[in-house]
């Protein structure tokens, strides 16, 4: 599944620099660089392209907030990996904390009103993203994020180990593990994605 996966985003140490000093137009830049890949992490994590664009949003915010704590001591792109994780954790604890207080309230959550697609979207690609997230969203956690860093993101296991601070053994232990069952998934369910994902 590698071979196919996404080449690792490189953000330009300048434009990084220039955002941290406070230039407008480089954090400006710099948000629009890493748009793509927070967009395309937070949709594998949340499986939803309305909740992905309401996260992505909340991530380039807290990226913004917190550039300064960047000391250069990693790659930009593993800091942002961090702090989007630790993001997505702070919205999910709010939101079951919402949830808990709308339950005990006896009250009833409109659900949100659907939203128009963005035209520029690729339709095919979201489809066929979506189709595989029905089956990486059945993986245990570790290798949900697993599975995502290193064959949609295109992160090696060292990279990824860092990142998720475990060992590189424990990383490809888990990937063997979600490739295995995401391949008999397909095979049983979706064969037609077999050969974009083999």
């Amino acid at each position: 599944m590698s071979q196919n996966a996404a080449p690792t985003v490189q953000v330009d140490p300048v434009l990084v620099r220039r955002a941290r000093e406070g230039d407008p137009p480089a954090v400006e830049a710099l948000a629009k660089a890493i748009y793509p890949l927070v967009r395309r992490w937070t949709l594998v994590r949340t499986g939803d392209p309305f909740d992905a664009d309401d996260v992505t949003q909340e991530i380039l915010m807290q990226v913004v907030r917190k550039l300064e704590s960047f000391e250069g001591r990693s790659r930009f792109t593993t800091w942002l990996y961090t702090v989007a994780r630790n993001t997505h954790l702070d919205l999910q604890r709010a939101e079951h904390a919402h949830r808990r207080r709308v339950d005990a309230a006896g009250g009833v959550e409109r659900s949100r009103p659907p939203g128009s697609v963005d035209p520029g979207d690729d339709i095919d690609r979201e489809r066929s993203m979506a189709t595989l997230l029905r089956f990486v969203e059945v993986l245990p956690p570790r290798q949900r994020e697993v599975f995502n860093l290193i064959d949609l993101e295109g992160y090696s296991a060292p990279e990824v180990a860092e990142m998720m601070e475990i060992e590189p053994v424990s990383v490809r232990a888990n990937l063997f593990k979600a490739r295995t069952a995401l391949r008999a998934r397909i095979l049983a369910d979706a064969s037609e994605l077999t050969e974009e994902l083999a």
